[in-house]
């Protein structure tokens, strides 16, 4: 890989404390994993992002086991509660480890996180909401994760003027389909059981 492009990496990934660190030996034989606009190597970000999709999927698999029982409001404020305590529990041990002047941010970085927990809070709330009503998890949860796939794509594209070649359009296109396939599927019996 060129020189450019691992220092890129190399700062990428300074800037994430739980992948720093990392050696970028392995990266250096494979000019080919850096694609045209610079995003870090498949192999650098592949190993947290699956396991991140995992943790949504337990996170709307409790949403549906809890929603029956809980209001919604309810159930949306316990959830960010856990949540803002295990990271501050993070943040803790960081600056424990690290010193507070290695958390790097700016007026622009917390005004976009608070808009981003505005968006977070709402979809959580609505996420019991929609389990609440008795729709089965294997619909909702593709649906809702899905659904934001396409969003997060046409948004990033319009609004934060991202690039996808052809190939990339034609995957958000079966995802599209799937969705409308898992949406539209009424379940019960003849259906596969688990």
């Amino acid at each position: 890989a060129s020189a450019s492009s691992l220092e890129r990496i190399a700062a990428l990934s300074e800037k994430s404390p739980l992948i720093s660190g990392r050696s970028l030996q392995a990266l250096e034989s494979n000019d080919e994993s850096i694609n045209a606009m610079g995003s870090p190597p498949l192999l650098l970000w592949i190993g947290p992002a699956l396991f991140c999709a995992l943790m949504y999927a337990l996170y709307n698999i409790f949403i549906k086991k809890g929603s029956a029982s809980i209001h919604p409001v309810l159930g949306g404020v316990i959830l960010q509660f856990i949540a803002a305590i295990l990271g501050c529990l993070l943040l803790s041990i960081l600056v424990v480890k690290d010193g507070w002047e290695e958390m790097n941010y700016d007026s622009s970085g917390v005004f976009w996180a608070i808009w981003a927990g505005v968006a977070v809070g709402a979809a959580e709330i609505l996420s019991f909401v929609v389990s609440g009503m008795g729709v089965q998890s294997m619909q909702s949860i593709p649906i809702i994760i899905g659904g934001s796939v396409l969003f997060g794509t046409v948004l990033g594209f319009t609004i934060l003027h991202e690039v996808l070649t052809y190939r990339g359009w034609f995957g958000v296109s079966l995802i599209a389909v799937g969705i409308g396939l898992v949406g539209t599927d009424p379940g019960g019996a003849g259906g596969i059981h688990g």
